[in-house]
């Protein structure tokens, strides 16, 4: 009974930061809010280069909100290790697009 708690709470937390890095990317991606990324980075992006800088970084973070949403909700359910194998491909994806675009567009 009190492992099932734990995993209960664990979901829950997942959800949660699923909603909030969901939102975030979603105000980056779609807003243009560059001001919701780091200044050093945000900074040196081009005007020209503002919009594509964007869609890739809020998709990234995006991506990590939907990885630990599809992991809460397998935590809920599986209760199982293997429940935090899309938490760590959301991260991984998400990590590799924040990583490109600011390769990319930050000069």
């Amino acid at each position: 009974m009190g492992d099932f708690i734990w995993y209960i709470i664990m979901a829950v937390i997942f959800i949660l930061l699923s909603l909030i890095f969901i939102r975030l990317g979603w105000q980056i991606w779609k807003k243009q809010r560059i001001n919701l990324i780091i200044s050093y980075h945000s900074d040196k992006v081009s005007e020209e280069n503002k919009q594509a800088y964007c869609m890739r970084a809020g998709i990234g973070v995006f991506v990590m909100g939907v990885g630990f949403g599809i992991s809460g909700i397998c935590i809920g359910f599986l209760q199982s290790v293997f429940a935090f194998i899309p938490m760590t491909c959301g991260i991984l994806l998400g990590i590799l697009l924040l990583i490109s675009a600011v390769i990319k567009y930050n000069r």
